[in-house]
């Protein structure tokens, strides 16, 4: 599987460069440490990356470890318009009549404490 990251995900995590600069630095045997402070990470949250998604054989390969990433980045969340139809519907009238979804939302949440 090959992934193409559409939108740039935040620099927070791992990009697909980081990963490769990871693996670059294990293949020529530099300390996680200095691969750490190359890439501007913390040297656990490198450590905590080669121990997520590396291979079962034990060996970090850059491509592959942004494949896992990216499977594990997935949630399988069933969406609640799905689940809920009559709040679609809801959603759908309010919508109709121009309200904001930042009103829906409060008239939803004042209208749920009514309802509990």
């Amino acid at each position: 599987m090959t992934v193409v990251e559409r939108v740039p995900i935040s620099s927070r995590y791992f990009s697909q460069d980081d990963r490769i600069e990871i693996g670059d630095g294990l293949a020529a045997g530099e300390a996680v440490k200095g691969i750490a402070v190359r890439i501007g990470k913390s040297f656990q949250s490198v450590y905590r990356e080669i121990a997520r998604n590396r291979k079962a054989d034990g060996t970090y390969q850059p491509w592959f470890a942004h494949n896992q990433a990216h499977l594990q980045r997935k949630r399988p969340k069933i969406r609640i318009f799905e689940e809920v139809p009559a709040l679609r519907s809801i959603v759908a009238v309010k919508l109709a009549k121009r309200w904001s979804p930042g009103q829906i939302s409060r008239w939803l949440r004042v209208t749920s404490r009514r309802l509990v």
